[in-house]
This record gives structure tokens, sequence and C-alpha cells, in this order.
């Protein structure tokens, strides 16, 4: 390991071994080859939008409590990440290392891998829901593709193996752990509520902004979820085009959403003053996730009048895989 003082206070620090890997791999293939853009591909399975439409899927269309529970679970991971980051603040392995190169534009500290910690939470998740002899595929596929991320962030040199070891570690430990709490706890609420409680704690230190990014999509999870247990109750459906059109009209609504108040929030933040700036990103999230989860909803009931009315649809088609949690 080297530079033990600088890791005192956060900075630059590695095994050889972690340095060494990350060079054999990129080796097989640098910019522009064929790994480089499959790896860059794997990489995206880690991102948000990726993440953030497959719960979309499952909360509007296959099943709204394993939904909701999968988002929990990756919300969580979401945040306790950068909230590690900022006590470690690891430097990224191209920005420690001149050999290293930087195949993806990222920013931030390294430790743990956000991607990592996210697919593990979601991909793990949703296997985790559904294990049975009869999901056996979904089993593989949870545990492949985390992996896989972890992989190509490390060939991507954007971590280290120590940050994706940590961040499937995370991400493993919110899916158990979480499932367990579920469980013993007598309302789910009392566990949203910590984790509101522990995303504010993160404020008071947290520097960057994928922080502020994962506590407003908390807040915006624990009032849209309660909104829509108390007000909406809406149920899922096995009905292809039901939940095609779901996705799609409640995707466009978001994506305008979220640029007409990432405009908005730039126009209120003209000298870009940094805690002015992490409250409005707190505030854009929280609203676009209680939205998207809590008011969106409110349309399915007319819309599921208007359909049966025009005949497109002759009886409840709720899904009969709904789990009751």
């Amino acid at each position: 390991m080297t530079n033990l003082i600088s890791a005192a206070i956060g900075n630059t620090w590695y095994l050889q071994f972690e340095v060494d890997f990350i060079l054999w791999l990129q080796s097989l293939g640098g910019k522009g080859s064929f790994l480089y853009y499959l790896m860059n591909g794997i990489s995206m399975f880690g991102e948000t939008y990726l993440i953030a439409a497959t719960i979309i899927v499952l909360y509007f269309g296959l099943d709204k409590n394993v939904g909701e529970r999968v988002a929990f679970t990756m919300l969580t991971a979401g945040m306790l990440t950068p909230m590690i980051k900022n006590i470690v603040c690891r430097t990224r392995p191209f920005d420690s290392v001149n050999a290293i190169q930087n195949f993806r534009d990222v920013g931030g500290y390294s430790f743990p891998s956000g991607h990592s910690s996210a697919s593990a939470a979601t991909y793990g998740g949703l296997a985790w829901q559904y294990r049975s002899k009869k999901y056996v595929w979904l089993t593989v596929i949870g545990t492949a593709l985390p992996l896989l991320v972890a992989l190509s962030r490390m060939y991507l040199g954007a971590h280290y193996f120590t940050d994706v070891t940590v961040g499937l570690a995370l991400g493993a430990v919110c899916v158990f752990g979480l499932d367990l709490l579920f469980k013993v706890v007598p309302n789910k609420y009392y566990l949203y509520l910590g984790a509101l409680v522990l995303g504010i704690v993160g404020c008071f230190y947290c520097k960057t902004t994928d922080f502020y990014t994962g506590f407003g999509a908390m807040i915006g999870f624990v009032f849209g979820t309660l909104l829509e247990e108390k007000k909406v109750k809406f149920k899922s459906t096995n009905c292809w085009w039901r939940i095609l059109l779901r996705i799609v009209v409640g995707a466009g609504i978001l994506i305008g959403l979220y640029l007409g108040l990432k405009a908005l929030t730039k126009l209120m933040n003209p000298n870009n003053i940094e805690t002015l700036g992490y409250t409005l990103r707190t505030a854009r999230y929280a609203l676009v996730i209680f939205i998207a989860l809590g008011v969106y909803p409110m349309l399915f009931a007319p819309a599921e009048k208007l359909w049966k009315k025009l005949g497109w649809i002759k009886e409840d088609d709720t899904n009969v895989y709904e789990q009751n949690q």
C-alpha cells in the first residue's frame, strides 16, 4: 500500500495489485476497441436511467410491492454510498496513477463504487424478492450482472478492486439487511423514517452532489409511497400495453418535469452558491420522485374506466404474481 499518510486524510491510497489488475484489463483493449464498447455498455446497467427503468417496470406494471421494496433498497444503498465516499475521500484510479487511462467521464470520490452498490441492491434485490426454482434464471442474472458492472468499472479506470468489492458488499447488506428488518419491524414507515434521519446526518458533512441526489430521491420516495398507499392505491397489471402506456406517458411527464425543474433551479442559483445548490438539487429530486410514485398514479383509475368503456379490457387484470408483503 502506498501513501499511508495521505490515506489518513482521504487522498490517494491503493494496493499495488489493484493497479496491476486495472492495467492488465486495459491492456486487453484500449479506447475504441470492442472491449471498450462492451465495458461501457455493461457499466450502463449501474447507472441511474437503467436502474430507474427497471424499478418503473416493476412498480407501475409487474408488482407494485416488489417495486417499492427494491426501490427502497436501492435508494438506501444510493444514500449510504456517497456518505461513505465523503468520509473516505479516495481519489479515482486515473487521478492517482498516470498509467491508468480514464475511459469514462466520472467525477467525485472512488470508495466505494456507487455503480456496484446500486446494481447489487437493484438486481440482487430483485432476484431475492423472486427467489424460487421458477425464477432461477433471475437469480443468475441478479448475481452475474452486478459482478460484470464491477468488472467494467475497474476496466474503465473509475474504481479500484477494493472500491467495487465494498460497493457490492454494501448493496448485498442492504438487500439482506432490509429484508430482515421488513420482517421484524411492525411498520415499514419506521424504516423509511430512519432513512430520512440518516440522510439528515449526511447533510452536515457531504460535499458531493450524488449524496443530495440520493437524499432528495429518498424524500420523494417516502412521501410519494405514503400518498399512494393512503389515497391512490393503484393496482399492478400484467397487460403489456397498459404497462407500456404507463411507462411511456410517465417517462414523458417526468422527463419534462425534471428538465424544467433543472432549468428553474439554475435560474434560482445564478452564482452557483454551493449550499443553495445542494438544497435545490435535493428539492428537485424529491419533487420528481414524489410525483412519479404518488401523484402520477392518480391517472391510472380514470384511465382504467376509459379502457373498460371502450371495451379494451373486460375485467380487472391485476397481476396474479403480485405479492402481499
